[in-house]
């Protein structure tokens, strides 16, 4: 009977624990009522700056540098037929002359002098040929072949001493010109070969500079555009020049493509001068965003414009930009369409967005420059 009792006891307080357990479950279970602030928490709408599409272009600017230069048919060579000995040199490069200036005195070599004693030898020796050659021919000793080949030789003989005594090979000779020294080929006291380059002049009337560009850049540039020219080494104002001649080939040295520019004879830059030069290709008209705007992908370039409260993507390509702007073109884009500037990092295409009421001003209508360094 003892044991029976104990056993009562135990499955009566298993019970009772049994009771009280079910009675706090059933409290906590109790229903909790939802809060849609909640919701919105955990899926928040992102909130997006715009700036409007608009219609321009981005001109590009090329900034270059070379130097001045004389245009070949304006230079002028001086040089003798004869070979020289430099006597004296009256100017020096970047001088400019008067009219019919002394430049330089030259006097003939020993050769040369040579070739003359040898000249009037020869001259002298034909003259006695021919007396006796007609005298032979008048006594019937010698035929007129015989005459006729005197007088050829004795005229020969004449002209070569004519010719090395018109080029002052006779004595001093002095070279005279006018114009814009470009070149000093010698110094005082050198012998230089027959028909060699002594100075060259220019006569100032037909300068030019010699630009290096990028052939890249070089595409784009065309006969007759303006090019804004300024000597490195001077505050004077920039001259306006026009392109006159794009080569064909790449300096090997520089890599870069040769522009030639014509300037006005006025123009106040001396030859040999360092110049920068700057011009600018006009672009083609497209449509006009914020740099901001333009977000890599794997595939390019895609920007996000809104409508109707949800981020549309669009696959875009870029024509040109600059520090501020970029030109693209895509499809389905309009001018004055809005498109995100500020929170398209975290856009996904369809998503919901909120347009802050504070967007970005309308970029200026006037067409903005893109800059190339050499």
């Amino acid at each position: 009977m003892r044991i029976v009792w104990n056993i009562s006891i135990v499955l009566a307080l298993m019970a009772g624990a049994g009771a009280v357990g079910f009675f706090i479950g059933h409290r906590s279970a109790a229903p909790v009522e939802s809060d849609d602030s909640d919701a919105d928490s955990i899926n928040p709408v992102p909130t997006v700056q715009t700036a409007p599409i608009r219609q321009g272009r981005i001109d590009h600017k090329i900034t270059t540098y070379g130097v001045v230069t004389a245009q070949s048919g304006d230079v002028a060579v001086l040089s003798v037929a004869f070979e020289a000995r430099v006597k004296k040199i009256f100017v020096v490069a970047g001088q400019r002359l008067d009219a019919e200036t002394p430049v330089i005195e030259l006097e003939p070599s020993p050769d040369t002098q040579l070739q003359m004693l040898q000249a009037k030898s020869a001259v002298d020796s034909a003259k006695t040929d021919l007396e006796q050659t007609r005298r032979r021919f008048n006594d019937h000793l010698a035929t007129n072949q015989d005459l006729l080949q005197s007088e050829q030789n004795t005229q020969l003989a004449q002209l070569k001493l004519n010719s090395l005594q018109n080029e002052g090979a006779g004595g001093s000779v002095q070279l005279k010109g006018s114009g814009l020294v470009n070149k000093v080929d010698v110094q005082e006291g050198q012998v230089v070969p027959a028909g060699s380059a002594l100075v060259e002049i220019a006569s100032g009337r037909q300068l030019q500079v010699r630009l290096g560009v990028e052939p890249s850049d070089a595409a784009d540039i065309q006969v007759g555009d303006s090019v804004s020219l300024q000597s490195i080494r001077s505050d004077a104002s920039p001259v306006v020049g026009k392109v006159r001649m794009i080569a064909q080939q790449i300096d090997p040295e520089s890599h870069l493509a040769d522009v030639l520019v014509s300037i006005p004879a006025d123009a106040a830059l001396p030859l040999d001068a360092y110049v920068r030069g700057q011009l600018t290709i006009a672009g083609a008209d497209g449509f006009i965003v914020p740099r901001s705007a333009v977000l890599p992908d794997d595939e390019g370039s895609s920007i996000f414009t809104v409508d109707q409260g949800k981020a549309v993507q669009h696959k875009v390509a870029i024509a040109a930009e600059d520090d501020r702007s970029a030109e693209i073109t895509g499809d389905a884009l309009a001018p004055g369409e809005p498109v995100v500037v500020l929170g398209n990092l975290e856009l996904e295409d369809g998503m919901s967005v909120k347009t802050d009421p504070a967007a970005i001003a309308p970029a200026a209508s006037q067409p903005v420059s893109q800059e190339a360094a050499p």
